[in-house]
C-alpha cells in the first residue's frame, strides 16, 4: 500500500526546539524566525510518501532480531511493515542551508526531523483506522536501532516493502536511510487492544544526547 500524504498543518516546533537543546518556554526572537524559515522551506521542498505492507509475523521472523523487538509484538500475530520519507527534496534544502548558513541548517534539520516524525504519525494513523474497521488493532511503531532491535534490518525492511521503486527510499551499506528523513517502523497486528513495549531508556541508543532525559522526563 503505497500512501501520498500532506505534510502537518502545524509543526511540533516544542519538539524541534528539544532536539536543539533549547528552552522550550519562550524562544528568542532570533530562533523563532528560524523556525519560520524553516518551516516554509519544508513546505516548498517536501514530497512525503509512505509505503506499508502486512505480513503475518512468522513469514518475516528473519527480520525480528532482538529480544526488545519480540516483547513489543507479544500476542501479534501479524505486523505491518511502513516505512515513510519527506522526500529527496529536502536533503537538497539541507545541503544548500549547510554551505550558507549553518544556524539555519541546524534549525532546518531539527524541524525536518520532526515533520517526518509527524507525517509516519499520520501514516500510522491511516493504518490504524483501516485495521479498526477489520476488528484489528495495532501497536506503535517500533524501528530499526532502537533497544536491541539490529539497525542492520533497515535494508531488508525496505526490500521487503519495494520501498526503493514506489517511494525511492533506500538505504546505504551502513544501514542509513537515504533521503535522510526518513523512517522505517514494525508493527504488531492483533485481534485485541495491544500497546507493545518501550525498550526504556536503559536500553536506547539515544540516551546519551535525548532532550527528553535533559529535562528529567521521557519519551513513553
Amino acid at each position: 500500500m503505497r500512501m501520498e500524504l500532506a505534510l502537518p498543518e502545524r509543526f511540533d516546533t516544542r519538539q524541534a526546539l528539544r532536539y536543539l537543546g533549547i528552552s522550550t518556554e519562550e524562544p528568542d526572537s532570533a530562533t523563532r524566525a528560524l523556525l519560520r524559515r524553516a518551516e516554509r522551506t519544508l513546505r516548498a521542498a517536501a514530497g512525503p510518501r509512505a509505503v506499508a505492507v502486512r505480513a503475518a509475523r512468522d513469514d518475516i521472523s528473519p527480520y525480528l532480531q532482538g529480544n526488545d523487538i519480540l516483547r513489543h509484538l507479544e500476542g501479534c500475530g501479524s505486523c505491518v511493515l511502513l516505512a515513510c520519507t519527506l522526500g529527496a527534496g529536502v536533503d537538497a534544502a539541507l545541503r544548500a542551508a549547510g554551505a550558507s548558513d549553518m544556524a539555519y541548517a541546524v534549525v532546518l534539520d531539527a524541524l525536518a526531523s520532526v515533520a517526518v516524525e509527524q507525517t509516519a504519525d499520520a501514516a500510522e494513523q491511516t493504518l490504524r483506522n483501516e485495521e479498526r474497521e477489520e476488528g484489528q488493532f495495532l501497536t506503535g511503531r517500533f524501528s530499526p536501532g532502537y533497544g536491541d532491535y539490529p539497525i542492520a534490518v533497515q535494508n531488508d525492511l525496505l526490500r521487503l516493502l519495494d520501498a526503493p521503486r514506489k517511494i525511492g527510499l533506500c538505504a546505504t551499506p551502513a544501514h542509513l536511510l537515504t533521503p535522510r528523513k526518513s523512517v522505517t517502523a514494525v508493527l504488531g497486528v492483533a485481534g485485541h487492544p495491544v500497546t507493545g513495549r518501550r525498550a526504556g531508556c536503559a536500553n536506547c541508543a539515544l540516551r546519551e544526547r535525548c532532550a527528553y532525559r535533559k529535562e528529567g522526563k521521557t519519551c513513553e
